[in-house]
């Protein structure tokens, strides 16, 4: 990819911050309490006695009266263009059943064109009152007339009707078999094993045919971005790892010269592309390239997330393994060779497992130190594995939010994997307490640092919460080291 090159800049004033409780997060002076910027840079941190008070001249200066700063967060794991895509739909988060979701479809799709596309985010049934999917059924008697795609939380499922499903050109009915509960040669789509019918549930490879179908014009996407950006900063988050591919739409944000977040991309992996097609490095002054992304398994969510034993709750469920270990270490060796970062997602500790086999092996052939590789998730940690993730020199990518969202007692985590695995997810403390790099973001679940300290603070398994300071750190410190930033930011 090309730098940006006369890319207009944005002008920023200078500030000045006094009267501050500044957590500058280093042993040697952990509190400050003056900042002075240059507008995109830290000119001064530090004490109020020892600061050339020239650098006042000229900037905004701020009384905090005793207010606590810190740096910018950084979250470590977004998918910027979905948050920008979800605003153009309904946001179904707080749906409490599903008589309540058909409810706002069938309003929705009244003030709708016939033949729009009616489209919804954010779903969780595990927070409906009826515990279950709505059917294709349910969606095509709220919806007949406006083909419906509603993206589950996770991000890898979606709820379709029958319109929707003939947009795609899936069938809407299984000739070959209903074994399984998947279509042959249509990977995701769900059908009902009775009737042979689709149940209305798709995900991965059938969930991306429908979405492909959904039309967003550039404007609006780019309208889209700017709306997203201001919340983020709202949260107080100045730096996104962001996870796509699609890298054209963000540089004409920066283009507009509206661009006040720095992105670090993730473009996620694709056979059919070479290795000289990734980027690494800086993109424009405010914008790098770097990791990889692989998917070895899908989510708990989705019933997806490989496991090494049945799901609690589908006894015949072990998940979903993306990648043999042969295929994946031949995928990551070249990237790996050629000083790319790479980035694996994994959630189960099957597909843990299958990527620190195959990340030994590929470190074993090629050594390589300081190449901070990441683990996206890394939640249902199994026996000895934090022990290898430091051996390797992994660092970790995790989403405290889940925590909260998912993982209290009686949760959807608890259902899933019963308490004994219950126990074992999102093991924070004992990441940090092994020296493991331990990055926190959001994944957009919602994108919200103070929450997610609170998540790790409050961890539910005692043993797995961490400090308030060492969750700060994760998303500041930790995050700029990830993306090789640390000399700026964090």
């Amino acid at each position: 990819m090309e730098k940006m090159n006369n890319m207009p800049t944005l002008r920023r004033k200078g500030l000045v911050l006094i009267n501050a409780r500044v957590l500058t997060l280093e042993e040697a002076d952990p509190l400050a309490e003056v900042v002075v910027t240059d507008g995109a840079r830290l000119l001064y941190v530090g004490g109020q006695d020892d600061v050339d008070r020239r650098l006042f001249n000229d900037r905004e200066v701020i009384d905090l009266g005793g207010r606590t700063v810190v740096p910018g967060f950084i979250d470590g794991h977004l998918h910027l263009l979905e948050l920008a895509r979800s605003h153009s739909g309904i946001d179904l988060a707080g749906c409490k059943s599903i008589k309540e979701l058909l409810s706002l479809l069938k309003e929705e799709g009244g003030r709708l064109p016939r033949g729009q596309w009616l489209v919804g985010y954010h779903w969780d049934e595990s927070r409906w009152e009826e515990g279950r999917h709505a059917t294709l059924e349910e969606l095509d008697r709220a919806c007949p007339d406006n083909p419906v795609f509603l993206k589950r939380i996770c991000l890898h499922q979606a709820l379709v009707n029958s319109l929707a499903l003939e947009r795609a050109g899936l069938p809407c009915t299984n000739k070959v078999s209903a074994s399984g509960g998947l279509s042959v040669g249509v990977t995701g789509l769900f059908y009902n094993p009775k009737t042979a019918k689709p149940t209305g549930l798709v995900q991965e490879r059938a969930k991306s045919r429908v979405e492909s179908c959904l039309e967003f014009s550039e404007q609006e996407m780019l309208s889209a971005l700017e709306e997203v950006q201001k919340r983020l900063i709202a949260l107080g988050i100045t730096s996104v790892h962001h996870i796509s591919s699609n890298f054209s739409l963000i540089k004409k944000f920066a283009e507009t010269g509206k661009l006040l977040l720095r992105p670090y991309f993730c473009p996620t992996w694709d056979e059919k592309t070479g290795v000289a097609w990734y980027p690494k490095g800086e993109i424009s002054p405010s914008m790098k390239s770097g990791a990889v992304k692989f998917f070895t398994d899908g989510s708990l969510g989705a019933h997806s997330a490989a496991l090494l034993e049945p799901y609690t709750d589908e006894p015949n469920n072990l998940g979903q393994l993306y990648w043999e270990e042969k295929g994946l270490k031949e995928a990551l060796s070249p990237l790996h060779k050629a000083g790319q970062q790479l980035s694996l997602h994994a959630i189960g500790d099957r597909a843990i497992l299958l990527v620190l086999d195959a990340m030994e092996e590929v470190l074993e052939r090629y050594p390589v130190k300081g190449h901070r590789h990441r683990m996206e998730h890394c939640e249902l940690v199994p026996e000895g594995a934090i022990e290898r993730i430091k051996e390797l020199g992994l660092t970790v990518s995790a989403q405290p939010n889940f925590v909260s969202m998912w993982g209290q007692p009686g949760g959807l985590y608890q259902k899933r994997l019963g308490l004994d695995r219950w126990k074992r997810m999102n093991p924070l403390a004992k990441f940090l307490r092994k020296s493991i790099p331990l990055v926190f973001g959001s994944d957009g679940m919602p994108p919200g640092p103070i929450y997610g300290i609170h998540s790790a603070v409050n961890h539910p398994v005692h043993e797995s919460s961490i400090s308030p300071m060492e969750a700060i750190s994760c998303y500041t410190k930790a995050g700029a080291y990830s993306s090789f930033e640390e000399d700026s930011k964090g």
